[in-house]
């Protein structure tokens, strides 16, 4: 086994989306990538689950008891010690042009559905970019 291949099994991904149907197929696509996924429907098991020491989080930008950009706040104080990349999904919005505003606290924007085999990809991309 590659150090890559040691390194994906061994990563830890959040999955924040209060849609079950949308964190069943991006959770499947990333444990066949060979990751391990945490799933929080809401904002409050989100940051309760940070204590399991998450390598990337996925996280979608309506959740019912917070808003995104207050939610990524709240993640990134708790991996201070470690910072992760932290990437926002939603439905609602094109992809922009250029690169995006990381001022907001993400690191980048995806945006659904996003194909599993692609998600796989930009997660693994994003972790070598971190060093996780």
């Amino acid at each position: 086994m590659t150090d890559n291949e040691n390194k994906t099994q061994s990563s830890k991904i959040l999955l924040v989306d209060d849609d079950p149907a949308v964190r069943k197929v991006m959770r499947k696509g990333l444990e066949m990538g060979g990751f391990q996924v945490l799933e929080a429907g809401d904002g409050k098991t989100a940051i309760e689950m940070m204590a399991q020491g998450p390598d990337l989080v996925l996280q979608d930008l309506i959740l019912p008891d917070i808003t995104g950009y207050d939610l990524v706040a709240k993640l990134r104080a708790r991996s201070q010690e470690r910072p992760i990349p932290m990437l926002a999904l939603s439905g609602f919005m094109e992809q922009p042009e250029g690169p995006w505003d990381t001022s907001d606290g993400f690191d980048a924007l995806l945006v659904k559905p996003v194909g599993p085999s692609e998600l796989v990809k930009i997660v693994k991309e994003w972790l070598d970019k971190g060093g996780v």
